[in-house]
């Protein structure tokens, strides 16, 4: 049976949504489907748990904001818009640094992946060839600060938002340096 994204992105909204106002472990699979307007049973036609559940809101939400609009909006606009959707969703997050230590991780992951991507973008528009060694280390240690300062920002409940020019600002001098 071919799964539909639309009715998997429904229960993950039901599930977002209850967060906001309850624990983790207090929210039931019949408290999300109820959420959901969707009959129970249908939860398992898409998810085996609720940590299920989880990994896949994490995967897609960040899916869909870094892989598949960064060829349409570019590096910058990529960081403005996961961290106002981080802002967005800030309470959901608090949430589930606390619960879940393996998002941190992924969390670190999906910063590296779009480091690299901001070095590929800029790669691509300069005369300098960046070693294999350069682009790991540029990635790996803004990957970690930004990781860091996000979560600290998100975990105290301060705009992301507000990070944006410091952080777009420290990159690009970073690659200029490398690049001189």
């Amino acid at each position: 049976m071919k799964k539909s994204i639309i009715t998997q992105k429904i229960i993950a909204k039901a599930f977002k949504d209850l967060m906001q106002s309850n624990a983790y472990h207090q929210i039931s699979v019949s408290d999300i489907m109820q959420t959901a307007k969707i009959r129970r049973q249908t939860f398992y036609n898409y998810f085996q748990n609720q940590e299920e559940l989880l990994s896949w809101i994490f995967e897609n939400d960040f899916a869909e904001l870094i892989n598949d609009n960064l060829d349409y909006y570019g590096w910058q606009n990529e960081f403005l818009l996961l961290l106002r959707y981080l802002d967005e969703n800030q309470i959901f997050y608090q949430k589930i640094f606390v619960i879940d230590k393996n998002f941190q991780h992924f969390f670190l992951i999906q910063w590296e992946n779009l480091l690299d991507k901001v070095i590929f973008d800029q790669e691509k528009k300069s005369d300098y060839h960046w070693s294999d060694l350069e682009k790991s280390f540029i990635c790996r240690y803004n990957a970690a600060a930004i990781c860091a300062i996000t979560k600290e920002s998100i975990i105290r409940g301060n705009s992301l938002e507000k990070l944006y020019s410091q952080i777009v600002n420290l990159l690009l001098a970073q690659i200029k340096i490398f690049e001189s």
